[in-house]
Order: C-alpha cells, then structure tokens, then sequence
C-alpha cells in the first residue's frame, strides 16, 4: 500500500485536503453542537419517546 501511494504524483496534496477536510468537518461539528438552540437538542431527543 505505501508503495503504491508513493507512485501517486502529488499525492502530498491529497493527503493535506484529506486531513483540513476532516477537521474542519469537526470542527464545524463541535461549533453547530455548541450553538444548537437547547430546546431543538431536547425535541430531537424526545422525539422517539412521544409516541
């Protein structure tokens, strides 16, 4: 396998979009969990139990 990805031409820029990719998905994650109204957050968890 490490054979093969070094045989990629420019493959240093595949791995860096991969990792700012990743965390940026994570970080924006953490960003929309920390600003999520509390009463949707408490709605969604409910939602099953209102049956």
């Amino acid at each position: 396998m490490k054979q093969f990805v070094a045989n990629i031409e420019g493959v240093d820029g595949y791995l860096i979009f991969s990792l700012v990719t990743f965390v940026l998905f994570f970080v924006g994650l953490l960003w929309w969990v920390y600003r999520a109204d509390k009463k949707y957050i408490n709605k969604m968890k409910n939602l099953p139990l209102d049956n």
